[in-house]
């Protein structure tokens, strides 16, 4: 009987005026499909299930392969016109056409591949536009919601065109929708905000707000209809990005939203290997891996920006690295695919021809998941003991994570930023193609993460040990004149503003602010061999300022970096509003000097630079006033 139903709801659409009358029939609208209830979700070896399962293959008898929930549900008035606001932002159509081209140029996505989306964006605009001509969008909602009810094809012999096509047309889905409206969002929150397309219809902020709260419809409704698949949880982590990038990553909201898509992946069981028996093509294998990859690196960087503990271990999961193939090679025909992939096994994995895909960088960061957790675990962990054999054990998993990687890998980066500079069509060594802008904000985000990660480990070590801070000063000189140099290329790296400001933010602002605050506890003290390089510290930090001064600070990570700017302008005032002098007092630079003896006669000027450690952000009093 339910079949029956359900056959009939999916012949039989609801003319436009006869919905509001479908509506107010308790027992219709447009329902889920309870014929076969919602897999509940991974569960592993410690559930019930679990142990029932293995007592009936003992006693040789069939176990359902998961269990289910029921789900029967209906998609109430306002659900309805909720979507219908969704199809009706299609009416701009030649809006969402600029971003959307924009992005199709790129050669590699972020998360789903570009051949797919280009399938969907095709095959997708004609369906919306047809309905908004013939005024069905009513009817296109209803179908839009029945097809998410619909699970997703997947066999070992599924063709990534078949599964694409499974997405939209006739079978456009709701994340499909939200997919495509995240990757119009992302650009846009990529473009200049004076961007002519947006001063001659609506502002930046109010396009990107806009998408923000359409997409959450189009995650909402997939709910309701049962969703659980790779779309939604790319389509929550798109929106994630969007979150972060308007609003900043202190914001309670990214860490809320980032928790509802690592709950998701683990639930799809994203966080496990894929057995090489599994009914899966090889495109929806290595989706399933990038989605991890790029969940636990984000993992791992919002923990570490905000001091909080992770939400996925690495204890618990099993990493796999990608392919070191381009998003076409990805999608291409069986034979090709094959071919290529034989290529990439006669030269240990990496590719050694034309353009890096993003797959390479992705690749070669996997061999620091467990080594920027340990990093974690030991700078707010609680419980470290024997902290200096830690660092030297980590320092040398980093040497070893570097050594595996590609050469252009390893090139030094200070000085590959000082030959791009000097010629920007200098070719990647061993590729006979030039550094793209992508490739060098990627080349800069591993040797960035690992000088932060050395950073942060000698902070945590001169924090706990009370040790000479030579080493921290070291390290924080080093890791602030890197994002400097790569700040020169800002021409070069147009397109990638957000991640230069979050490079301020995430690496410049610590720093320098740990820099700062060790020249203002030095003023105090007197040592005839102190070799601090005050001249160039000043120097790093008067750079500093125009730089900070530029960023909005109602944008994204804008705010912190206005709090370091104030925080750096008033070092910089007291230390140059008076002659250099310092008082004969005696200064010990093994036991640290000034930073272990630094507590009085500094009036309030040090307390600007309290937040590197314990700042909440979340409160409503951290600025500086």
């Amino acid at each position: 009987m339910a079949q029956a139903r359900s056959g009939v709801r999916a012949e039989t659409v609801p003319p436009p005026d006869r919905i509001q009358e479908i509506l107010s029939v308790p027992s219709a609208g447009i329902l889920m499909d309870s014929a076969a209830g919602r897999p509940v979700g991974y569960l592993g070896e410690t559930s019930s299930s679990a142990f029932v399962a293995e007592l009936n293959q003992n006693l040789g008898i069939d176990t359902p392969a998961t269990l289910n929930e029921s789900h029967t549900e209906r998609l109430s008035d306002d659900h309805v016109h909720k979507g219908l606001k969704v199809l009706n932002y299609f009416k701009d159509i030649s809006l969402i056409e600029y971003f959307a081209h924009k992005w199709l140029g790129k050669l590699d996505s972020f998360l789903m591949y570009s051949p797919i989306f280009r399938i969907w964006f095709q095959e997708s605009i004609p369906v919306i536009q047809n309905a908004l001509n013939a005024k069905t969008l009513i009817t296109l909602a209803a179908q839009l919601s029945r097809n998410t009810q619909l699970p997703l094809p997947c066999t070992r012999t599924t063709l990534v065109q078949d599964w694409a096509r499974a997405a939209t047309g006739p079978n456009l889905r709701w994340e499909t929708m939200g997919l495509i409206l995240t990757q119009v969002g992302v650009i846009a929150t990529m473009s200049p905000a004076w961007e002519p397309i947006f001063t001659t219809r609506q502002s930046r902020k109010e396009m990107v707000d806009k998408i923000y709260d359409l997409a959450g419809i189009c995650i909402e409704l997939s709910q309701r209809c049962g969703s659980r698949n790779e779309l939604l949880i790319c389509l929550l982590y798109e929106r994630l990005l969007i979150t972060s990038i308007m609003q900043g990553d202190t914001s309670s909201q990214v860490w809320t939203s980032f928790s509802e898509v690592a709950d998701t992946a683990v639930l799809h069981g994203l966080h496990l290997e894929v057995p090489d028996n599994a009914n899966l093509p090889f495109f929806l294998r290595e989706l399933r891996s990038r989605i991890f990859n790029v969940i636990f690196s984000m993992d791992k960087l919002l923990s570490t920006f905000l001091g909080r503990p992770p939400r996925i271990s690495y204890r618990y999961s099993v990493f796999q690295e990608p392919h070191d193939l381009t998003d076409a090679e990805i999608c291409s025909d069986p034979d090709t695919l094959q071919k290529r992939l034989a290529e990439l096994s006669l030269s240990g994995g990496w590719s050694t021809r034309g353009p890096v895909a993003r797959a390479t960088w992705r690749k070669a960061n996997t061999s620091r998941h467990i080594i920027r957790e340990e990093i974690l675990e030991i700078v707010i962990g609680p419980h470290i003991t024997d902290i200096e054999s830690r660092l030297q054990f980590i320092r040398a998993r980093e040497q070893e994570a570097l050594a595996k990687m590609p050469e252009f890998c390893r090139l030094d980066p200070e000085q590959l930023i000082a030959d791009i500079k000097r010629n920007p069509t200098i070719h990647i060594p061993g590729r006979g193609v030039p550094w793209r802008p992508v490739d060098v904000v990627c080349f800069c985000s591993i040797h960035l993460g690992m000088q932060h990660a050395a950073f942060l480990l000698e902070r945590a070590a001169y924090n706990k040990t009370k040790s000479d801070p030579s080493r921290l000063i070291a390290t924080a000189r080093s890791l602030l004149s890197l994002v400097l140099k790569a700040y020169s290329l800002s021409d070069f790296l147009s397109e990638f503003q957000v991640d230069l400001t979050d490079s301020l933010a995430f690496y410049v602002v610590p720093t320098a602010g740990v820099l700062a605050l060790e020249m203002l506890k030095r003023e105090q003290y007197y040592h005839a061999n102190d070799d601090f390089p005050r001249s160039e510290v000043l120097q790093q930090l008067s750079v500093l300022v125009p730089i900070l001064e530029a960023v909005p600070s109602d944008e994204g990570n804008g705010p912190i970096c206005a709090m370091g700017l104030h925080a750096i302008k008033k070092v910089l005032d007291r230390l140059l509003s008076r002659p250099y002098q310092r008082s004969a007092t005696n200064f010990d630079a093994q036991t640290g000097g000034g930073m272990n003896q630094f507590t009085t006669n500094m009036d309030n000027d040090a307390d600007f630079l309290q937040w590197l450690g314990n700042l909440d952000f979340d409160t409503s009093d951290w600025q500086l006033s």
